[in-house]
């Protein structure tokens, strides 16, 4: 036989559990903009070489 006190716990317990998902899901949100932006940043220092070592062959082909 279930108290009454077993149906405020199963709603203690699904409230945590909803809350530890919404909190898994920010966290995992949180994480993907991080690798986002890392992947970014990396993009655009391999432009920035890319660049730097464009503008170094122009300089060395250059006539002087």
């Amino acid at each position: 036989m279930r108290r009454p006190d077993d149906n405020a716990e199963d709603a203690r317990i699904a409230d945590n559990l909803r809350r530890t998902i919404e909190l898994t899901e920010f966290g995992l949100a949180l994480r993907q903009s991080v690798v986002q932006q890392d992947t970014l940043i990396g993009n655009m220092a391999q432009v920035m070489r890319e660049i730097r070592r464009a503008k170094e062959q122009a300089w060395q082909q250059s006539p002087s």
